[in-house]
């Protein structure tokens, strides 16, 4: 019995030189699909102090606009993406071979150039561009490409809500109480009625409304909804270390609680798939066409740039939120809400190809440097990589193979 045991594993054993000669599969190309990095607040402190109990921090940039700090550190990113993929294989020493396409606003070409000097240092990195706005990729329903549908939208988000917004807002109300506990600086969640009253506007002042305006596109109010563009200035201040005076906690892990009813903001108005479906099927076309390239299938669509190895495409957070929403991806990152797109995060897709044959397939990630990472630019190496997610479309599993990845994807799309 011993005997024929061994026999067996004998049998099954491979030597370690001979396992190390085994072909391995090779990663052939990536297309990243970035948001811009730490930007400055859209509103003024002034108007963001309207709803808290302190003074918020000064941005030395104008609204909007990519900061020192934000530059810096999506060039730290870059960097971790060079001495990744080159551990991976897809790269050369000095590797040239990648294509950045931005949309056409200060952040998201200034983000572009700054990823550009970390993944292709020394390289001739031109930002490529639009000739005029809009630029489908980004803004298809801006353009006579993807008409948007009002009504099919407004069927959809409604149904994501669960058939009634005002018992949505309801539900989100305990995140809603946590993120305006840190802005009113309460003792206790939720604050009381005096504490409110330290803030001239609160987040229930915002009304309760989902419907369509006068030319047919969606409007979706609500208190819980009102946070999102507070908390994004709030993540944007901390990530970029702003100090706030007077404001107590104020952290990574106070911060990341009091997000999660953005999170919630985030899959109603961005992630319902119907979003995505009207928003991103361009986007998703011309993606998908840049993976098949040189696989040995039909392509379908222009691909985005020639042949690189790697394309960068820098837009916003809907750009990767209803990407998102289109595939069925989903992902939480430590500190953030789920679904969140981070400053300077990205969906990566990865074509593989299989060893001993032909067969190609796609892995998908998530990856953005988290808010202490952040805020304290701390190095990215590979014992200290940026925060990462794997992730599955609704209608593939991991490691979908190409022709699965592009099947499930066409039914996805819009017309």
């Amino acid at each position: 019995m011993r005997i024929a045991l061994f026999a067996l594993l004998l049998a099954g054993f491979v030597p370690p030189a001979a396992a190390a000669d085994a072909p391995a599969d090779r990663l052939e190309r990536v297309v990243i699909v970035m948001r811009h990095g730490v930007r400055s607040a859209m509103s003024s402190p002034e108007a963001l102090g309207e709803y808290s109990a302190r003074p918020w921090p000064h941005f030395a940039v104008p609204p909007g606009h990519l900061t020192a700090n934000g530059a810096r550190l999506v060039t730290m990113l870059g960097g971790w993406y060079r001495d990744h993929y080159r551990t991976a294989g897809l790269l050369d020493e000095d590797d040239c071979n990648v294509y950045y396409w931005a949309n056409r606003t200060q952040r998201t070409e200034a983000t572009a150039a700054a990823l550009a000097a970390g993944l292709t240092p020394g390289c001739a990195a031109p930002v490529h561009r639009a000739p005029a706005s809009p630029d489908p990729l980004f803004d298809a329903p801006l353009t006579p490409l993807a008409p948007p549908d009002g009504p099919r939208l407004l069927k959809a988000v409604r149904a994501q809500a669960g058939g009634d917004l005002h018992a949505w807002d309801a539900r989100q109300r305990p995140g809603r109480d946590r993120f305006e506990a840190l802005l009113l600086q309460c003792a206790a969640t939720p604050c009381t009625d005096r504490e409110r009253g330290r803030a001239r506007r609160t987040l229930a002042d915002t009304p309760v409304a989902l419907g369509l305006d006068e030319q047919g596109h969606l409007r979706v109010t609500s208190p819980a909804l009102q946070v999102a563009g507070i908390a994004e200035s709030l993540l944007m201040a901390y990530a970029d270390g702003l100090s706030f005076d007077g404001w107590r906690g104020i952290d990574a892990r106070t911060i990341g609680a009091a997000l999660q009813v953005h999170g919630a903001g985030i899959a109603l108005r961005t992630r319902t798939p119907e979003v995505g479906r009207q928003t991103s099927s361009y986007l998703a076309m011309r993606l998908l066409a840049t993976l098949q390239r040189g696989a040995g299938v039909p392509v379908l669509a222009d691909p985005i740039g020639a042949d690189e190895k790697i394309i960068v495409l820098s837009g916003h957070d809907g750009t990767v939120t209803m990407l998102a929403g289109l595939l069925g991806l989903d992902w939480h990152l430590d500190g953030y809400g789920p679904g969140e797109a981070a400053p300077g995060g990205g969906l990566i897709f990865e074509l593989w190809r299989r060893s001993g044959d032909d067969g190609h397939y796609v892995r998908l990630r998530y990856v953005a440097q988290g808010l202490d990472q952040m805020r304290y630019r701390q190095p990215l190496t590979r014992r200290s990589p940026p925060l990462s997610a794997t992730l599955q479309p609704a209608y593939c599993a991991q490691d979908c193979s190409l022709a699965a990845f592009a099947a499930g994807l066409m039914t996805r799309l819009a017309p």
